[in-house]
Formats: structure tokens, C-alpha cells, sequence
């Protein structure tokens, strides 16, 4: 305990728990984009002398975020204990626990900004090329629509204000429910 505050055991291994297989799926899709950038650059037509072709660099740079996006997740996987509960640690550490996820994500635009760039390059055809940059498009209005329309679990969890809680009773988050069965039960 410091300054006052206590940790809630209970609800912290359940975050922990469900952080857990999180970080376990964000380690094995990195790992699987990071095999798939490795087989791209073997191809002979982006495998090119230096970094002067745009998508090599951009292969590379993908390649180093799932990197940094594995290792993360091995660092991770371990608790540890806060040595201290200003705002600054938790902002610090809210940071630190996401960063894993947010390196696969950029991995995924670089990789995908890689593919783009190649296929304009190679002649492989317009309609080829709009049909990544359509479906690009698209997979960002979806996740976008995605985020609009689930509330986050943290809402769910913490209501603002009892009425909060029971208005929102008879929804369900995609993610998380678990947890917040736990919470309610």
C-alpha cells in the first residue's frame, strides 16, 4: 500500500489473466507477419541491391516493428511490481503494456504500404493496385465502424454514475466479457 492506495488482487488477476492470452496472440501474429515480410524480401524483384526500392524499406521497417512487438511480449510476461502510483507511473506503464500491439499494428500498415508500393511498381496492373488500396480502405473503415460502435470495457466496468451501469445492463462488449461477468457475479 502507498499513499493511500490499495491493489485489488482479485481484479487484477483477472486483467492480468485475460492481458495474458492477449499478449500471447499479439506475440504469435507478429511472429506470423514477421515470416511473411522475411518470404516477401525473397522475392527476387523486391530483393534489390541497397534500399534504394521504396517497398524494401518499407518490408524492413516492418520487419523491425514485429521485432520490437515480439520482444515486448517476451518482456511482458512477467508481473512486476509499481514502485511507485503517481499519475505519470501509471500513464508510463499503460504506455509500456501496449506497446507490443501497437508495433504489430504498425508491422501491419508497413507491410501492407510494402505490398501497395511493389505491385505499382511492378506493372502488375491498375486494377491490381486498386484492389489493395480499395481493400486497405475498406479494412479502415471497418475497424473505424468497429470502434464506433462497441463501448470499451473500462466504461463497463467503471460507470461514471450508478445510472451508468444499469443503462448499459443489457448490452454486451465483443471483448472482455468475461471479465465483466466477473465483475457483476
Amino acid at each position: 500500500m502507498q499513499d493511500g492506495r490499495q491493489t485489488d488482487i482479485d481484479k487484477f488477476q483477472s486483467f492480468w489473466a485475460e492481458f495474458q492470452k492477449r499478449l500471447q496472440n499479439v506475440t504469435l501474429l507478429a511472429t506470423v507477419l514477421l515470416t511473411t515480410n522475411v518470404a516477401f524480401l525473397a522475392i527476387q524483384s523486391v530483393d534489390q541491391e541497397g534500399l534504394a526500392y521504396l517497398p524494401q524499406k518499407c518490408s524492413y521497417i516492418s520487419i523491425m516493428a514485429n521485432l520490437g512487438s515480439i520482444v515486448g511480449g517476451f518482456a511482458l510476461r512477467m508481473p512486476r511490481v509499481l514502485r511507485g502510483s503517481t499519475v505519470f507511473h501509471l500513464d508510463t506503464i499503460a504506455l509500456i503494456l501496449g506497446f507490443p500491439s501497437t508495433l504489430f499494428l504498425y508491422g501491419i500498415f508497413f507491410f501492407f504500404f510494402a505490398l501497395i508500393f511493389h505491385i505499382g511498381d511492378s506493372g502488375a496492373g491498375l486494377w491490381l493496385y486498386w484492389t489493395f488500396a480499395g481493400s486497405g480502405i475498406f479494412w479502415s473503415v471497418y475497424a473505424g465502424l468497429y470502434l464506433v460502435i462497441t463501448e470499451s470495457l473500462e466504461k463497463r466496468l467503471y460507470p461514471s454514475s450508478p445510472g451508468d451501469e444499469e443503462a448499459s445492463g443489457g448490452q454486451r462488449t465483443l471483448w472482455g466479457l468475461s471479465a465483466v461477468l466477473l465483475h457483476h457475479g
